[in-house]
């Protein structure tokens, strides 16, 4: 029954990240007169994220087999990396944090590095123009940069 305890662990494991996205988007604050802020993405996020772990936890799949190492080891690179850029994206500023995490997670699906710097500076720069530009929500500059 590996596979069951496998599925309580990740629907644990998820209901807690769910948790805490919602907990620290609380800390995102909006802009003057702006009804909807950049927190509000999370806890939408997190919501069917809960729901979905509370899933796992109460009703496990019938997937009897445990992952691999390989797969283990990256499942656990990519949450680390998504934790790290839930911690690191206020300090840092949107551009560069984004930046870093895109390349990492898209080098941990298997591409080379050309490619992960491409395509990380393309979908970064794609979404800061979609929050800041197109939706209207700020995002974290640099430090010291303050356009």
């Amino acid at each position: 029954m590996p596979g069951v305890v496998g599925d309580r662990i990740a629907g644990a494991l998820l209901l807690v990240l769910a948790l805490v996205a919602w907990w620290l988007s609380h800390d995102l604050e909006s802009g003057f007169m702006q009804p909807v802020g950049p927190g509000e993405y999370p806890r939408l996020i997190s919501l069917p994220l809960a729901a979905l772990s509370l899933l796992l936890i109460l009703r496990p799949g019938l997937n009897q087999r445990w992952p691999g190492r390989a797969t283990l080891v990256r499942q656990a690179l990519t949450l680390l990396v998504l934790g790290s850029y839930a911690g690191l994206v206020k300090p840092l500023g949107f551009l560069p944090a984004s930046l870093v995490a895109v390349v990492l997670l898209v080098r941990l699906f298997g591409a080379a590095w050309k490619p992960s710097l491409i395509s990380g500076g393309v979908l970064t720069l794609a979404l800061y123009a979609l929050f800041e530009f197109a939706l209207g929500i700020p995002l974290p500059n640099m430090p010291g940069l303050d356009w």
